[in-house]
């Protein structure tokens, strides 16, 4: 959101929420708020902050003796109020009532959705998912913010490279086989198979998606949700009836919904997943591992994308700095692109970490027949991380480290997200920003 939201307290007492589970609008007209520090009020200035910033999730944690609020800001987890237990209860309540759950049980996990309307500017709203799961001294509530506008989805506005964008086109367009998207959660999977759904959407194809649940509403798709009465593996097996031409599943997640992506894409199907892989080589032995064997991977596979998000650094507030040479090459970069290379890094500035956004960094593998002969053969993910470097695809690092030399994203944030080659260990003449906040998920060094 690039327009700072300023609203007035009679304005903040207007937004109307929508239950997905009840359908029934609620329209907050709060004649008795007499300070700043009402439920209602409070918690609708949580929710216009997380959208102004760009937040991709709440969290209402309760604790001993106090109750926090944190915001999931490109990625990483940032403390935005602390307030007496007692109050963190009273908004605990609130939410369950406009997320339509059951206040009166505290001791089951529940989910619902709600829908929060900005005036009438903006009459599609912005969609929250609410997950509500006792935990030791209450219940802790996250809400999934769920915006993006369809005019995002485009793999341009991704981070691919064009040569990238070639071989993701040529392998949607095909009339079967299997295209996975890996990296670890997080890491942007569900936006790049939206994107890839909005582009075959393009064709006159019948597209169905199974997904826990459904994140955006794409117009024109077929979209089945999870749920208690309707299992992932029940719904990916009824799809086969329904006369699909495409068909994507939000998750590999058990023997059967894997064994039926198999049978679709081996019949004239075009099967669209993710699967949990740190890069896309080792998407091969994943396979293997949960049961499949090496010739329905080499003649259904037909494409592999893993990917990682790396935070932009504001170009308006970006320093240049130096960086001693034995820190990028621990990093990647060879020493021939040292010569003349300028480095920038974020600077924080008051409440402002420096960065501002995400894009992602992605290692495309097409599964050409060379490689279908070495996956044939059990080949190990070395020996096809090999072949594909002697083909010339770029991993994930390169990937980084090419939005480095572009200014886009700089050294701290590779190293936080891909780490350092190998088990270097450095001096670094430059600290870590002082804004680094311990990421979501440990840091593995990608070779």
């Amino acid at each position: 959101m690039n327009t700072p939201l300023k609203h007035s307290v009679s304005e903040l007492n207007q937004l109307s929420f929508v239950s997905v589970n009840s359908g029934l609008a609620e329209d907050n007209n709060f004649s008795e708020v007499h300070d700043d520090l009402s439920v209602p009020l409070f918690l609708n200035r949580t929710l216009l902050a997380a959208i102004e910033q760009g937040a991709s999730d709440i969290h209402f944690e309760p604790y001993a003796d106090s109750f926090r609020i944190r915001f999931r800001l490109d990625g990483l987890m940032q403390e935005v109020s602390e307030m007496p237990k007692g109050f963190g209860h009273l908004l605990a309540a609130r939410l369950k009532v406009i997320a339509g759950l059951d206040i009166s049980e505290q001791r089951i996990a529940q989910g619902g959705r709600f829908k929060v309307i900005l005036g009438e500017q903006n009459s599609n709203g912005f969609d929250f998912r609410c997950s509500v799961i006792p935990t030791m001294h209450g219940e802790t509530i996250v809400l999934r913010l769920l915006y993006l506008p369809e005019n995002l989805l485009q793999l341009s506005l991704l981070g691919l490279e064009n040569t990238q964008i070639s071989l993701i086109q040529k392998a949607i367009h095909r009339q079967q086989g299997m295209v996975l998207v890996t990296g670890p959660t997080g890491s942007g999977k569900t936006v790049s198979l939206y994107t890839l759904i909005k582009l075959i959407n393009r064709q006159p194809r019948s597209i169905y998606t199974v997904e826990d649940p459904i994140e955006i509403d794409l117009n024109g798709i077929n979209q089945i949700s999870v749920s208690d009465r309707i299992s992932f593996a029940e719904a990916a097996r009824t799809i086969l009836r329904q006369d699909p031409d495409v068909i994507m599943l939000g998750e590999m997640r058990d023997q059967t919904t894997l064994d039926t992506a198999i049978k679709a894409a081996h019949t004239g199907h075009l099967v669209l997943s993710t699967l949990h892989a740190n890069t896309a080589p080792k998407a091969i032995p994943r396979l293997r591992n949960l049961g499949v064997d090496a010739y329905n991977i080499a003649s259904t596979v037909t494409l592999i994308i893993s990917q990682r998000l790396l935070r932009r650094i504001d170009p308006e507030t970006r320093e240049e700095i130096t960086v001693p040479t034995a820190r990028l090459l621990a990093l990647g970069f060879e020493e021939d692109e040292l010569k003349d290379l300028t480095l920038y890094r974020a600077r924080p500035e008051g409440n402002h970490n420096g960065y501002k956004g995400r894009i992602g960094v992605f290692q495309v593998m097409a599964v050409t027949p060379e490689l279908t002969d070495l996956i044939g053969k059990d080949a190990s993910d070395k020996q096809i991380s090999a072949h594909i470097e002697q083909q010339g695809v770029e991993n994930l690092r390169r990937s980084a480290l090419n939005k480095v030399k572009a200014g886009i994203t700089d050294i701290d944030e590779v190293e936080r997200v891909l780490g350092l080659l190998g088990s270097a260990e450095l001096s670094t003449a430059i600290a870590p920003p002082a804004n680094v906040i311990q990421q979501k998920d440990t840091a593995e060094a990608i070779q």
